[in-house]
């Protein structure tokens, strides 16, 4: 089973990054037209495409020349991983017309709402949560409205996110992995599959993507790989009874930036539809970081959650909550600390 799912990784990743190098000569531009940008020149976007062709390639060699979806997997696994694949390219053909033709803030935001509660009804609300030695069943309401509020916060989180070559893409990759561990100890492949042709895929594109920027993701890869993750997450929490707030510590490192940096703009009431250049790693860059420095800085701190989520996913029922507090503490310090001295130091964007 580990050489067809290496298998299926390297075929995803080939591909990606044959689409990615075409996409590179014949895609869309982005253009430095704001402040927000980081980059100088104008640069070939809308790498996601890349990315979700070398995954269906995967997905598809894993069909074709495997057993493990008739022997491994059970039907409801199939399913889910139709469902999360199909909103997922739904997420991408958003972001691609995004990149072609830039939409409103407020358009996308009604999209992505509408797409997340569909999302949450067919894969289906996540209710239950570990609470010491017993659990807390939430509302039907709260449920479906939680969870559909888990897949826009990633989607979002990694649109936001997407401003360092292969910060955003590699770090959503390494908390696939995390997820994929989890899922495998638990003996359910559903999402190790998915988690496979993600990866491979995503590698592809950061031969391109990292350190040189020759490519960007676009919104067409932030969004596909971010609803991806969102919703490998929910299947993880389905089928192996993960508490849900296991994925939050997976992927917290991008959540933490992308949260703390809305409750600064909050704070400082700043519209949160407009764009900016207040996240951590934005202040980083400007602070002198190289793009590669700051996406490894990442890469590690994702590596380090990851390592936490899957040490507490057999247990999670106080131990999960202790870390996620300590993390969230950790989180908001590590964030003053920066924004404090970036702004006696006069960097710009605080």
């Amino acid at each position: 089973m580990l050489v067809e799912l290496f298998g299926s990784a390297l075929v995803a990743a080939l591909i990606s990054a044959a689409a990615c190098r075409a996409i590179i000569a014949l895609g869309p531009l982005d253009t430095p037209n704001a402040p927000r940008h980081a980059h100088t020149n104008p640069t070939p976007t809308s790498g996601g495409i890349g990315i979700a062709l070398g995954f269906a390639a995967g997905m598809l060699a894993l069909a074709l020349l495997s057993d493990m979806f008739s022997a491994e997997i059970t039907p409801r696994g199939v399913l889910l991983m139709a469902i999360a694949s199909g909103f997922s390219i739904v997420f991408l053909l958003v972001g691609f017309w995004d990149d072609a033709r830039p939409l409103s803030a407020s358009l996308k935001f009604a999209i992505f709402a509408a797409l997340s509660i569909l999302a949450a009804i067919i894969v289906g609300p996540v209710s239950i949560f570990p609470v010491g030695d017993g659990a807390w069943t939430a509302p039907a309401w709260a449920a479906l409205m939680g969870t559909a509020l888990w897949v826009f916060v990633m989607v979002n989180t990694v649109n936001f996110m997407d401003g360092a070559n292969g910060l955003a893409m590699g770090s959503v990759a390494i908390g696939l992995i995390a997820l994929a561990a989890i899922s495998f100890v638990a003996g359910r492949y559903s999402a190790v599959a998915l988690t496979a042709c993600s990866v491979g895929a995503i590698v592809g594109f950061l031969v391109w993507n990292f350190p040189r920027g020759l490519l960007f993701a676009g919104d067409s890869g932030a969004l596909f790989t971010g609803a991806l993750a969102a919703l490998v997450s929910l299947i993880v929490i389905h089928r192996t009874g993960l508490s849900p707030v296991v994925p939050a510590i997976v992927f917290f490192p991008l959540l933490a930036d992308a949260l703390l940096t809305l409750a600064w703009r909050m704070y400082k009431r700043h519209s949160l539809l407009d764009g900016h250049s207040e996240h951590v790693y934005q202040i980083l860059i400007r602070g002198g970081l190289s793009h590669a420095e700051v996406a490894l800085l990442y890469w590690i701190a994702m590596a380090l959650c990851g390592g936490i989520g899957f040490l507490v996913a057999e247990d999670a029922g106080v131990f999960a909550w202790v870390a996620l507090a300590s993390l969230a503490f950790l989180a908001v310090t590590a964030s003053t600390i920066v924004r404090r001295f970036a702004s006696r130091a006069k960097v710009g964007g605080v």
